[in-house]
C-alpha cells in the first residue's frame, strides 16, 4: 500500500519538496520575504517542479522543460532537499551539543539559552560550509557520478561445492531501471566491462525497467547485448512489478535469450555436476519467505544451489532456511551517500541495514548489489555503479 502511494505520487512530491526546501535554503540565505511574496516563490517553483517532471513521465516529451532544462530544475530541486536534511542534522546535532555543554566554555545544561546563542555566527559558519560541500557533492553526482563504475570480485567458499563447479565465475548485477533516467552509452559500457572478465553465467536480480515511462521497444534490445556461456538468468523487481511484471517478461521474451526466473529454478550443468538457480518473485519479507520453502524442496539434497531475490529483507528467512548464497539488489547501495563513509547512505539510514555489500548470518552469506541504475533522480554521490564477479570456491580451499 505505501509503496503503491510512493509510485503513484511521487511527481506531486519531488515538485512539492523541492518547492519547499528552495524556499527555505533562500530563506535561510539571504532572510524571510514578505509573506506574499513567498507565497508567490512557493507556488511558482511547485509548478516548475511539476512541469519538469514530465520529462520523467515519458520519454518522448516536449516543450520548454523537456530537455536538459528539465534535469537541471529538477537538479537543483533535489541538491536543495539534500542541502535543507544536511542543515536540519546540523542543528539537532549541534543542539544537543550545546544542552550536553560540549560546545559551551561553562559546565553544566542552559535550557534557557536564546536560539540566536544555539545558532549563531559559529553554527552559521560551519553550516555555510556543509551546505557549500553538498552543493558541489551532488554537482559532481549528477553530471559523473552516476556513471562511475566499479568492479567488486568475491570468492565465495560453499560446503560440498563438486570439483567442477570449483572455480565457477558469476557476475552479479541488478536495478538497470532502463527508461527516461537511464544512461545508453553507460549501460553498454557497463555490459562491455562484464564481457571482458569473462564470466561463465550472469545473475541479474531486479529492475530491469524504472517505470511506465519506458519505452520497451528502445530500450529491451540493448539487454540482447549481455550474454554468457551458461546463460543469463534474470528476476523482476518493484518497479517491474509496477510498471506491468507480465510485460516486462513478454519483452525479456521477445527480445534477449534470458531466462527469466519468476519463483522457478533453472539447472545449468559443468562437468556433469548440477548448479541450481533460484528465482524469488519479488514480494515483501514475510511472503517471500513463505515461499522459499517451496522453492528449496525443487533442489535435491546436497546440491549446490543460488538464489536470487530482488530485496534483501529476505535474508534472515533464507539462512534460515539453508541457503548458503543470496544475491540481491534494490537498495542501490542508498545512491547518496556520505563521500567516503559509504555506511553512512539513505538506504541504511532509512531503508535497511542490508544496504550494499556482503553480510554472514548461520552459514550463509547475502551479497547486495549497488546496481547499474538509478531511480528518482539520475544521481549517485559516494555509491558507484557496481558490477560483482562472485567466484565459487570449495569451502575447505577458502580455509587453506
Amino acid at each position: 500500500m505505501r509503496e503503491n502511494f510512493v509510485f503513484r505520487h511521487f511527481f506531486d512530491g519531488l515538485a512539492i519538496g523541492g518547492a519547499l526546501t528552495e524556499c527555505a535554503l533562500a530563506c535561510w540565505l539571504a532572510g524571510t520575504p514578505p509573506a506574499a511574496l513567498h507565497v508567490v516563490a512557493l507556488a511558482v517553483l511547485t509548478i516548475v517542479n511539476r512541469r519538469a517532471t514530465r520529462r520523467l513521465e515519458c520519454e518522448s516529451a516536449t516543450g520548454l522543460l523537456s530537455g536538459r532544462g528539465s534535469e537541471i530544475v529538477l537538479a537543483v530541486a533535489f541538491t536543495a532537499t539534500v542541502s535543507v536534511a544536511v542543515l536540519a542534522a546540523m542543528a539537532g546535532g549541534w543542539a544537543a551539543l550545546r544542552l550536553l555543554g560540549a560546545l559551551s566554555a561553562e559546565a553544566g545544561v542552559h535550557t534557557g539559552i536564546a536560539s540566536e546563542d544555539f545558532f549563531g555566527r559559529a553554527f552559521r559558519s560551519l553550516a555555510m560550509a556543509a551546505t557549500g560541500a553538498t552543493a558541489v557533492a551532488m554537482a559532481y553526482g549528477y553530471t559523473r557520478g552516476y556513471r562511475r563504475l566499479v568492479v567488486t570480485r568475491l570468492a565465495v567458499p560453499l560446503a560440498n561445492l563438486p570439483p567442477p563447479l570449483a572455480g565457477l565465475r558469476l557476475v552479479h548485477l541488478s536495478d538497470l531501471h532502463l527508461g527516461p533516467l537511464a544512461d545508453r552509452q553507460a549501460l553498454r559500457g557497463a555490459f562491455e566491462r562484464v564481457a571482458s572478465l569473462a564470466p561463465d553465467l550472469v545473475c541479474v536480480t531486479g529492475d530491469l525497467i524504472d517505470s511506465p515511462a519506458a519505452d520497451l521497444d528502445s530500450w529491451m534490445p540493448e539487454l540482447a547485448g549481455l550474454s554468457a556461456p551458461l546463460g543469463v538468468f534474470a528476476i523482476l523487481g518493484n518497479h517491474d512489478r509496477h510498471v506491468g511484471a507480465e510485460r516486462v517478461a513478454r519483452a525479456v521474451e521477445r527480445w534477449t535469450r534470458w531466462r527469466l526466473l519468476r519463483d522457478e529454478v533453472a539447472t545449468v550443468e559443468v562437468g556433469g555436476e548440477r548448479l541450481h538457480l533460484l528465482g524469488l518473485e519479488d514480494r515483501r519479507a514475510e511472503e517471500a519467505a513463505a515461499m522459499l520453502p517451496g522453492l528449496l524442496a525443487r533442489v535435491p539434497a546436497g546440491e549446490t544451489a543460488v538464489l536470487l531475490a530482488h530485496r534483501p529483507s529476505v535474508f534472515p528467512a533464507a539462512a534460515a532456511a539453508g541457503v548458503r548464497l543470496l544475491l540481491a539488489g534494490h537498495t542501490h547501495g542508498g545512491q547518496l551517500a556520505v563521500p567516503g563513509a559509504s555506511r553512512l547512505n539513505v538506504a541504511r539510514l532509512l531503508v535497511t541495514r542490508f544496504d550494499a555489500g556482503c553480510f554472514v548470518r548461520d552459514g550463509a552469506l547475502l551479497h547486495v548489489s549497488r546496481g547499474l541504475g538509478t531511480s528518482g533522480q539520475r544521481v549517485r554521490v559516494g555509491v558507484p555503479r557496481e558490477i560483482t564477479l562472485v567466484t565459487l570456491v570449495p569451502l575447505a580451499a577458502q580455509a587453506a
